[in-house]
């Protein structure tokens, strides 16, 4: 049985994996596939939030009840997650709002 911290390590690898082929995808179906930019940008918010969940793997392992009951304080890590995800959010509204635009 593999220990935590490998499981966590795996976990990070396959997240920003997932990550690259996503963004990957995107800007090859913009250039290739003549893609609209609010798709592309769609693409990369999906990729922010994998890279996102890639930065703290140990969320995977916490259970929700103990998630919950965390204190306020964050470690630099949790921040820079917090901050990947809000980033995630804004480009997908942004997607939203330019694919309302362009009909």
């Amino acid at each position: 049985m593999a220990s935590l911290a490998t499981k966590q390590l795996i976990v990070g690898v396959i997240c920003h994996t997932i990550a690259l082929g996503i963004l990957a995808y995107g800007i090859y179906a913009f250039y290739w596939q003549m893609l609209v930019p609010p798709e592309l940008i769609r693409s990369v918010a999906v990729a922010v939030f994998f890279m996102g969940m890639g930065l703290e793997p140990k969320m995977f392992f916490i259970p929700l009840s103990q998630v919950m009951l965390q204190s306020e304080e964050k470690t630099p890590r949790a921040k820079v997650q917090a901050l990947v995800f809000n980033l995630g959010v804004f480009l997908l509204i942004c997607s939203f709002l330019m694919e309302w635009l362009y009909d």
